[in-house]
């Protein structure tokens, strides 16, 4: 919310989007509904007092555009390809889940997920050398049969990633973390196999042994136990959409190598860097490497053609500064593809989720979350996400799972606009997804060129 005392509230053109923060600011610092504000209210309050041709009728004005927001994100999507994409592995979801969900349930929308970067950084030593461990535990009870095949360290380890999905979630059905945990340690081994070239189980145990022994020890990682990492943060995130029955090739891990920059100022980790080093400052914007950043995520604009997309728009400093630098990577790659294409019609959905928030002011489109949905949520990241319902990069403000600080901030939204529509909008509301709200996520829609120029805007403020 704008301070009273920021000159970027003060100076310039008004507009209707200040008019918005004054009368929710208003109505919070009274602690009083829309609809109850009179004319002295405002007059006495120092933004209200500015905005142009003050009356009460500016009130209802911001009423009814509230209003208008709530029912554009109530709307559900048909006969559209929708292009999710998220900095690492539970950004979407942190920032997406309620809205995706509705569109997983109709058949015509085909929905992707795009995940650009390998997320290794957020898996701890421990969390691998357990997985190895038990790995190891349950090849030796014989538990993991596909050793067995006589082609599986030829070939046979490259398939079936999706019956080791199925395998998890039917356990996760039946509540038999043992079996839970067999299904996640037969994608480890397939993926160890085709890390380090290993042609039996002699191999297999012998390299598990030594990664173990280095794990305990502290050694640096080496690029395949980094790459192992990221893997298992890919099996999370194919864990969490198959909850609604997404096929393995609508989930694409892009791996963009942002993580491997030689500068003197390497590429950002996950967690919070609002503590920029000044040499990164003094570098000016920072600006996206067309093949390494740019060229995979056009690629697959090209062959989706997607008619939605979504985007984490934080700015840099805001949160994980990776966040920053994907958004400008698919900016520039929507740019070079309108090049080509005629994206007048693409919608692009800007979002946040834990590291940074929109005000009701700044987004256009409010998604209603019910009670159900926030039960699907939590259970799904819990079950997927195993290395992060304890993160290694927490939120410096909130102790707990990520998943309950995305429902907090959703509740805290809710309570937001309840101040402008009143309780009752939504209790007495004849629509049942309205009548079943207690929860809102904010979104801001923009067409190709809209997000083009914030990504431009974002920069340049850093210039």
């Amino acid at each position: 919310m704008f301070n009273k005392t920021d000159p970027s509230y003060f100076d310039g053109p008004w507009s209707f989007e200040k008019t918005e923060h004054a009368v929710l600011g208003l109505c919070k610092i009274i602690d009083r509904y829309a609809h109850k504000l009179t004319l002295e209210d405002l007059q006495n309050d120092p933004r209200c007092a500015r905005i142009p041709d003050l009356s009460l009728d500016r009130v209802q004005e911001v009423i009814a555009a509230v209003e208008a927001k709530l029912w554009r994100g109530a709307k559900f999507f048909e006969n559209e390809v929708i292009y999710h994409t998220g900095p690492h592995h539970d950004d979407i979801m942190l920032g997406l889940m309620p809205f995706i969900n509705r569109q997983l349930r109709t058949p015509t929308n085909q929905v992707h997920f795009a995940i650009m970067t390998s997320g290794y950084h957020s898996v701890t030593d421990e969390f691998l050398q357990k997985a190895l461990e038990d790995t190891l535990d349950y090849l030796h009870q014989g538990r993991i049969q596909m050793v067995l095949y006589p082609d599986f360290f030829e070939r046979g380890y490259r398939f079936k990633q999706e019956k080791d999905i199925h395998h998890y979630l039917d356990n996760v059905a039946r509540k038999n973390p043992d079996e839970m945990r067999r299904g996640f340690c037969h994608r480890i081994l397939r993926d160890a196999v085709g890390l380090w070239g290993l042609k039996s189980v002699a191999d297999v145990e012998a390299r598990f042994t030594t990664e173990i022994e280095n794990l305990k020890a502290g050694n640096p990682n080496s690029p395949e136990l980094q790459k192992l990492k990221g893997e298992i943060r890919e099996f999370e995130e194919e864990l969490v959409w198959a909850y609604a029955g997404t096929a393995l090739d609508h989930i694409h891990h892009l791996r963009l190598g942002l993580y491997e920059s030689k500068s003197e100022v390497p590429e950002p980790v996950e967690g919070p860097t609002n503590n920029e080093p000044a040499l990164r400052r003094a570098q000016g914007p920072w600006s996206p490497n067309r093949q390494r950043d740019v060229e995979p995520i056009l690629n697959q604009l090209r062959a989706l053609k997607p008619t939605v997309i979504t985007v984490a728009i934080d700015s840099e400093g805001q949160g994980p500064n990776t966040h920053y630098k994907v958004m400008q990577s698919i900016a520039e790659a929507v740019r070079l593809w309108g090049e080509e294409a005629d994206l007048s019609k693409l919608r692009i959905f800007g979002y946040r989720n834990v590291w940074s928030t929109f005000h009701p002011a700044e987004a256009n489109v409010y998604v209603p979350v019910s009670l159900n949905a926030f039960a699907v949520f939590e259970k799904a990241f819990k079950d997927s996400y195993l290395t992060q319902y304890k993160a290694e990069f927490p939120n410096p403000d909130f102790d707990g799972p990520f998943s309950e600080l995305a429902e907090h901030i959703w509740v805290k939204n809710y309570k937001d606009i309840q101040f402008i529509l009143g309780k009752n909008f939504f209790y007495e509301s004849d629509h049942p997804l309205i009548r079943a709200t207690h929860g809102l996520i904010f979104l801001k829609e923009m067409d190709a060129k809209g997000f083009v120029a914030l990504a431009e805007e974002m920069k340049q403020k850093i210039g």
